[in-house]
């Protein structure tokens, strides 16, 4: 499976996780009694005019030579409210604009035995490659606040993306015929999704767990 089928699939799997997850929460949280919550009160969430989200990234699938192991990494998310109370006027729902910068890094076997096609016999054939991965998303946060401590959103967006890697390539004058060089591309994913849990600690502080492609991340969240 190629580096671009590899992104497909992790997209599509990923994001009836995130959906899934979403809907889970919602529907857990459904069921509280009436006096811890407070999604049938439209209004009832903290007032605040900046969300600033620093961040551990998990890196999901995104290896440029198409390997399956994951990536760390680290981000933040700044999201600035742009709907107190809506669209749904009857439940305690708001709407936010997100943007984020996230890194992320990988390192795995990128080619062995076999190269492009080509058999390689000698002892170096396996070799360490490593990558990088630069997000700059932009999203639309549709918060859900269920209780004074539970809420849940989801982020549909799109985002600039930077990749760099290491790849090898066969020539006489490099050591033991191969030379490792260094190749990046810069292009816009049209679609990334995410699906997330907010736990508030206080009025302003708490833990933010975000689910779906092309990572996944935890981190703080610091409302101002």
């Amino acid at each position: 499976m190629d580096a671009k089928s590899i992104r497909t699939s992790s997209k599509v799997r990923l994001g009836i996780v995130a959906a899934g997850a979403c809907a889970a929460a919602l529907a857990l949280f459904a069921w509280e009694p009436t006096s811890s919550a407070q999604i049938k009160s439209p209004g009832a969430h903290p007032d605040y005019s900046v969300e600033v989200d620093p961040h551990l990234v998990l890196g999901l699938a995104d290896h440029p030579w198409g390997s399956s192991t994951n990536g760390w990494g680290a981000g933040a998310r700044i999201s600035i409210p742009i709907v107190e109370q809506g669209p749904i006027r009857t439940i305690n729902n708001s709407m936010a604009i997100g943007f984020g910068a996230d890194w992320v890094h990988f390192s795995d076997t990128c080619w062995g035995y076999w190269y492009h096609g080509a058999p390689v016999n000698y002892p170096y054939a396996t070799q360490d490659c490593t990558a990088n991965t630069l997000w700059f998303p932009v999203v639309l946060q549709w918060n859900f606040w269920l209780t004074k401590v539970v809420s849940v959103f989801g982020e549909p967006g799109l985002s600039i993306v930077h990749r760099s890697w290491d790849w090898w390539w066969a020539s006489p004058a490099c050591q033991y015929g191969w030379c490792k060089t260094t190749q990046s591309t810069t292009d816009l994913e049209p679609f990334v999704f995410f699906a997330g849990a907010r736990f508030l600690f206080s009025q302003s502080a708490g833990l933010t767990i975000r689910l779906g492609w092309p990572y996944a991340s935890v981190g703080a969240s610091l409302l101002f």
